[in-house]
């Protein structure tokens, strides 16, 4: 277990404003990205934002992110990883979940879940067709990295040379606990809105046709995760019940398999978080580099520096998956120590 190196602004260790304060003080992205449509093979599609997409043949580093739950691009923790890594001469590209991307809802009743590495890993197959030349780094942000503690261990993502994953929930059936405790509350309700709305579009638009099986289920009322999971997520997504989908999706079971070099963070007071995230030292294989820190919230991890706010974790996590190219330099000629 290592201790994260992340210090709070005076004032500021509080886990809510740290989750919350991003949204408050950091610039909106200030680039527009190159958005391409991704076909699936089951006829869906998925939206791919590019910071600026490579050549064939391109040899720079590519880094793929995954972001969380209803986030996408705009996610600030998203677009700051992807600058830094631009900055530093490398490609940068966020697969958004299905029905999170610039072209809106998904032509499936299916949507993603915290476990689903089919899209990942039909994308990431593609990518190094496209790219062979191009060293992959792969990084996951809260549900996308609990999505990649398992997509590690298959052949898509052994294919990484590095990997970094922060503020996972990495034990579902803790975390939906977590959530429904205090103020955590009111992220619930401002992560199940989107979930229960895109829900109800599918079933006005002909997706959950008069067919389907879950055509008349009403969401309006369901406050928990665990009870939408239970009669949404995971009848949509071929589990049995929410317990069957929350055990075999939980990324902690995964991590001693991880061979590809990997960083995970977690703050000890992430409002979203249960104890059961933390994994035990025997949970871990020697590839992973494991961070604690007492304080960072939510995706939070926000700080001061010269009269500007900017958040921690895309440097540490840069710093992380720099040090696994052939020559780092690069990276600290920009950046210097983190």
């Amino acid at each position: 277990m290592n201790i994260a190196n992340f210090i709070p602004p005076l004032g500021l260790s509080n886990p809510h404003l740290q989750t919350l304060w991003p949204r408050a003080v950091l610039p909106k992205r200030p680039w527009s990205g190159d958005w391409q449509m991704f076909e699936l093979a089951d006829g869906d599609f998925v939206d791919l934002c590019w910071r600026e997409r490579p050549e064939k043949g391109s040899q720079r580093p590519l880094l793929v992110i995954f972001h969380g739950l209803e986030g996408s691009v705009d996610s600030p923790y998203v677009w700051q990883t992807m600058e830094q890594a631009h900055a530093l001469g490398w490609t940068t590209v966020v697969m958004h979940f299905r029905g999170c991307g610039i072209n809106g809802i998904n032509r499936l009743p299916r949507a993603y879940h915290s476990g689903d590495t089919t899209d990942s890993t039909e994308f990431l197959t593609w990518l190094q067709q496209t790219y062979p030349d191009a060293p992959l780094y792969l990084a996951g942000f809260s549900l996308g990295g609990n999505m990649l503690a398992q997509l590690l261990t298959t052949a898509a993502g052994k294919a990484a040379k590095a990997a970094a994953i922060a503020c996972a929930p990495l034990d579902l059936h803790s975390c939906s606990e977590r959530i429904d405790q205090g103020f955590s509350r009111f992220y619930r309700r401002y992560l199940l809105t989107p979930l229960k709305q895109k829900f109800e579009q599918k079933r006005e638009q002909g997706i959950l046709d008069e067919q389907h099986p879950l055509a008349t289920l009403d969401v309006k009322p369901m406050r928990s995760f665990f009870e939408f999971d239970d009669k949404v997520t995971a009848p949509l997504h071929g589990f049995t019940g929410v317990d069957d989908y929350y055990q075999r999706a939980s990324g902690k079971q995964f991590l001693a398999d991880i061979s590809v070099p990997t960083l995970i963070i977690h703050a000890n007071d992430d409002p979203f978080m249960g104890a059961a995230v933390v994994p035990e030292k025997t949970q871990l294989s020697s590839a992973i580099r494991y961070e604690l820190s007492p304080h960072g919230g939510h995706m939070g991890f926000i700080q001061r520096r010269s009269k500007q706010w900017h958040s921690w974790l895309p440097e540490r996590l840069l710093k992380h998956l720099a040090s696994y190219q052939s020559n780092t330099r690069h990276y600290h000629d920009h950046q210097g120590a983190c």
